[in-house]
């Protein structure tokens, strides 16, 4: 596991528009992963909260969820 600020391992996974999503893709300079659950009444909660975190830091920072 990797320690706060530190590079986190390449990985390879499906995106939800069937194409290959690799770490090393994400142009911002941070990238957030948030391992969730699209069933999860906290990830439901939070759903909204995500995408204006998204919005706010565009360019900046990317959240990729991992289902």
């Amino acid at each position: 596991m990797p320690a706060l600020g530190e590079t986190a391992p390449e990985f390879e996974l499906k995106g939800v528009d069937g194409k290959p999503f690799r770490l090393r893709d994400a142009a911002e300079p941070v990238v957030v992963v948030i391992f969730s659950c699209n069933h999860c009444p906290y990830v439901v909660a939070y759903e909204d909260r995500m995408i204006q975190i998204q919005k706010d830091y565009a360019g900046k920072a990317r959240l990729v969820l991992i289902n």
